[in-house]
């Protein structure tokens, strides 16, 4: 049995009071000692500190009175004094990049979407990171008139699978990247620019990650966060957890294989983008009438028999997909992969678009607001 260590309950206390303000409900100390089960001297200090940095601020006797369990009894007896979760107090910035268009959002510290911005470039990877997104983060922070040092962090979500400990980004030719791509120090180096932290992730997984947090609220739940891109891609949640993999391959569903003969590399795209014919079809997406019925069927085929496979094999019964939301045929292409999935599956499946209105930038956004909340809870 571990020893005990008392900073690893501060720490647990004030994530565990953090995530009741982040339901965005207002409640009182004594609500928060009642449905946390901290005890009112600790739920005190918490408070006291939570204030100190603005993250919570006084709410308004309306506000408590419409969120609260029981509004009548709360007209008896003594007030309380409600707070909430200040969304102004701390922003962060999220990223999307795949490979033809810039995505960069403004995150508040409730986890919001506030602002965004898209942009139709080209750049390689490191050309991106090196001398194109400081000026782009940048002018995003000046268009809504915030000081730089209201800015808690920057999240990139990437294609290709980016390795967490060494900056390393791989398995992304569809972008370029043919080879293991250190992001280390141009990543240090734009921290250095722009005075605050910056994480990388899976474009996939932020997506999936942004996606969770609109539909769970904190609860622990599975879902799969398919995209359609230049390339298949997918961000697996399981019991709340982002699961990466220890090479950081999870997800990475174009590499999916159903022929023996195949032979896999770096240098090109995995089988099931080979197969589907990605290029002819956005080619065709780009005509005036969009593609062809054909090559609708094509692309359902080959995602409902991936997505099918990795839901009966995790027990997930929720996907998600990414991208139709923008798309004019988004709608039919959706109908035709869970005509698909329901004729393929044993086990009930949902296939849905997403809910959150930028999956992949909030996800981003999130990704650099939980490092900040980390330290705070790991504060003095």
């Amino acid at each position: 049995m571990g020893s005990f260590d008392r900073s690893d309950l501060k720490e647990r206390n004030r994530a565990t009071v953090y995530s009741l303000f982040a339901t965005k409900r207002a409640y009182s100390k004594a609500d928060i000692a009642r449905e946390s089960g901290i005890s009112a001297p600790t739920v005190q200090k918490i408070v006291e500190y939570f204030e100190s940095l603005n993250l919570l601020v006084s709410a308004g006797e309306e506000e408590y009175l419409a969120s609260a369990d029981d509004p009548l009894g709360l007209s008896l007896g003594r007030r309380p004094q409600p707070l909430r979760l200040n969304p102004d107090s701390v922003f962060t910035l999220g990223v999307e990049y795949d490979g033809l268009r810039l995505s960069i959002g403004l995150i508040d510290a409730a986890g919001s979407l506030r602002s965004l911005v898209h942009k139709k470039i080209t750049e390689n990877v490191d050309t991106l990171i090196d001398n194109y997104l400081e000026a782009q983060v940048l002018e995003s922070i000046a268009t809504a008139g915030l000081p730089k040092e209201k800015i808690a962090g920057l999240g990139i979500g990437l294609p290709g699978t980016v390795d967490q400990d060494h900056h390393i980004l791989r398995f992304a030719p569809l972008v370029g990247i043919t080879a293991p791509l250190d992001l280390s120090v141009s990543l240090a180096t734009l921290e250095g620019s722009l005075g605050f932290p910056v994480v990388v992730e899976n474009d996939a997984n932020a997506a999936a990650l942004g996606e969770y947090a609109c539909r769970f609220d904190g609860d622990p739940g599975d879902l799969l966060f398919a995209v359609l891109g230049r390339g298949f891609g997918a961000g697996i949640v399981l019991d709340g957890r982002l699961r990466r993999g220890k090479r950081y391959f999870a997800g990475e569903i174009g590499y999916m294989v159903f022929d023996p003969l195949w032979h896999a590399t770096f240098s090109k795209p995995g089988w099931l983008e080979v197969q589907t014919d990605l290029a002819s079809f956005w080619k065709e997406a780009e005509r005036e009438r969009g593609p062809s019925e054909q090559a609708l069927r094509r692309v359902a085929d080959y995602l409902a028999v991936s997505v099918t496979d990795i839901c009966i094999v995790l027990d997930i019964q929720k996907v998600v997909l990414g991208g139709l939301q923008r798309l004019t045929f988004g709608e039919r292409l959706l109908e035709l992969i869970q005509e698909r999935v329901n004729r393929l599956s044993v086990l009930d499946l949902t296939c849905e678009a997403p809910l959150a209105q930028e999956p992949g930038v909030m996800g981003a956004g999130r990704l650099a607001l939980d490092r900040w909340l980390k330290r705070v809870f790991e504060g003095p």
